[in-house]
């Protein structure tokens, strides 16, 4: 035990010294962890499967949308950028006049939005020519100009090794140790400046930061933070335990070629608010999708197109902001109109209330309000309904449920919705799992996936998928009963826990849906959540079991949205927080996945 708390110790405090560092450059992209790399061969390896050599043609372009032959196949995913390019004047032989090459025109950058096995679709980002059929699309098969940069370096020799290694691979040019050394004398600051000035005086493409420090049982720990040398931007940190006598090599899938974890102008932003919810729709009716966010307190309106990023839409401040908590945010057409409508609940002052925004006459309107919850559901034959339930003070959720429709110009009440005994109104999903019945699928209060059919629950996991959830305050309980509690159990007795979405869809064409949902992770050192992973959860005929997982995300996931692919597929959008270290704060960011 004594050992196991000394290794656990020793690694903490090799990554809190990383992110001292990491203050100063700005934050990993990706939280720190102990990988199973053993080698510096190994770890070598997982810097080159970051830049495979991948060249494709432009099959079409429909305003600002770009069709690539390029997929999943190549090893791109949603968000890997690709240069443009075609061929110009041709370049002929000063004796001969044979045609020995053609000059390259570069057209522009793209985004790859989508991805199928054998294309892409991408979104023009920098544009120098009219991008047209027939051009070129590639991650640069040139080598890579990359410099190993020391930054707390106990061991050269290791430095050294991984030097030599990167150069045996063939995918880089790799600056000599020499070189660096000569560059570094009389530098005291590792920080961003260093590597952009680094990166201009020699002409890099990639930065690898590396520390080592010392671990258990004689091993070494190797943090490399890779950097995107051109605007010294964090795209990837490899933390590994070697093992110095160890010479296995490990190779990893390919990975994208700075795929961006971190845009400014294109693609999806870091937002500059605490995100809580996300919505990703239609909204306008013009064929791009927007994205409805809400800050925990007012939403936040997005549109990505050919052009860039940007916010269409701010909702105004209510004059009591800070005594306001949003409790739900979901969207459908539910007034038939073919415009999808938001909604929102909201809890203020001991009420619940939620209201509704629509897109009309050019601009985002409020066009309802209604007592208490609501939410939209995904309902076997009938598509999206709109549910509803009262607010008690002392339960939170009062009453039946009970669906809404729209009648005589306003949201009524119709029927009674009853949910399975163990079910909140938050938190659960209709699944059409090949079954004679389609299943209920929700959490329960421990963050354990229960399955319903009809009204029995017929199987309950052992394993638990936290979601972020809302904590919400219940009215202010003062009888004389709670008199023998705590202060935490009577604080605990006056909250009350709303579980995260959780969604269905048929992601492989098997005609049977399967559960997405994320997993969060807590930590072992500090309250709340730290990283996050997103697991695909299969029907085998007596249970759920996990099919495929995303991993180690880059923080926790708050909320998530499903978009249907051409074909089989999905697209998974995650909003989520990505913890900032020491010195610097949380960031909230949309991350894109194909799910296949």
């Amino acid at each position: 035990m004594r050992n196991e708390v000394i290794k656990q110790m020793k690694k903490m405090m090799a990554l809190i010294l990383l992110g001292l560092f990491c203050g100063a450059a700005g934050a990993a992209e990706k939280p720190l962890g102990i990988e199973e790399f053993k080698s510096v061969d190994a770890v070598a390896a997982e810097i080159a499967s970051y830049f495979p050599k991948v060249q494709g043609e432009v099959k079409s372009v429909e305003e600002g949308r770009i069709t690539i032959g390029l997929g999943s196949k190549n090893g791109l995913v949603a968000g890997v950028t690709l240069t443009l390019w075609r061929d110009g004047k041709d370049i002929l032989h000063p004796v001969t006049g044979a045609l020995i090459g053609r000059i390259e025109e570069e057209v522009g950058t793209v985004e790859v939005v989508a991805v199928s096995d054998i294309s892409c679709t991408a979104a023009l980002r920098e544009k120098k020519k009219e991008p047209k059929a027939g051009d070129k699309a590639r991650i640069t098969p040139k080598k890579i100009n990359l410099a190993v940069l020391p930054l707390q370096a106990d061991h050269p020799n290791i430095l050294q090794a991984l030097t030599e290694r990167l150069s045996e691979l063939g995918r880089f040019a790799v600056l000599g140790n020499d070189k660096v050394a000569e560059f570094l004398k009389n530098r005291k600051e590792r920080d961003i400046a260093l590597i952009k000035d680094m990166s201009r005086e020699f002409s890099l493409d990639v930065v690898a930061a590396c520390s080592t420090y010392p671990s258990e049982g004689g091993k070494v720990l190797l943090t490399t933070k890779l950097y995107n040398a051109g605007e010294a931007r964090p795209f990837e940190t490899i933390v590994a335990v070697l093992d110095l006598q160890e010479k296995k090599e490990i190779f990893n899938d390919v990975k994208p070629y700075f795929a961006p974890l971190k845009n400014d102008k294109a693609g999806i932003p870091e937002l500059p608010f605490s995100a809580r919810f996300m919505i990703v729709s239609d909204f306008e009716q013009r064929g791009v999708p927007q994205y409805a966010f809400s800050d925990g307190q007012r939403l936040h309106i997005y549109k990505q197109s050919a052009s860039g990023w940007a916010e269409e839409w701010a909702e105004p401040a209510p004059s009591d902001i800070e005594d306001r908590q949003h409790v739900n945010l979901d969207a459908a057409d539910i007034n038939g109109n073919g415009t999808p409508e938001l909604f929102v609940t909201v809890l203020q002052k001991g009420k619940v209330f939620s209201y509704v925004v629509e897109y009309r006459d050019g601009s985002y309107q409020r066009i309802a309000e209604l007592p208490g919850f609501l939410r939209v559901l995904s309902y076997p034959g009938k598509g999206m309904i709109l549910l509803g339930q009262a607010y008690d003070p002392k339960t939170f959720f009062g009453g039946m449920p009970k669906t809404y429709v729209w009648s005589a110009g306003k949201y009524t009440a119709d029927r009674e919705f009853p949910l399975p005994k163990g079910l909140k109104l938050y938190g659960f999903t209709y699944v059409l799992a090949g079954e004679a019945n389609p299943f209920i699928v929700g959490f329960d209060d421990a963050d354990h996936v229960l399955v319903y059919s009809r009204e029995s629950m017929i199987w309950k996991s052992q394993e638990t998928y936290p979601s972020v959830g809302i904590s919400a305050n219940k009215a202010v309980t003062t009888s004389s009963a709670v008199i023998s509690q705590s202060v935490a159990e009577w604080e605990s007795s006056q909250k009350i826990r709303i579980a995260g979405r959780i969604l269905a869809m048929d992601t492989d064409g098997d005609g049977r849906e399967e559960l997405l949902l994320p997993k969060n992770i807590n930590s072992t050192y500090i309250p709340g959540f730290v990283n996050g992973e997103f697991v695909n959860l299969g029907w085998t005929g007596t249970r759920l079991e996990q099919r495929w997982s995303i991993t180690d995300i880059g923080g926790p996931v708050f909320d998530f949205q499903l978009l249907k692919s051409e074909g089989t597929g999905a697209q998974i959008l995650t909003l989520v927080r990505i913890p900032g270290g020491l010195f610097a704060g949380d960031r909230y960011r949309v991350q894109s996945y194909m799910a296949k």
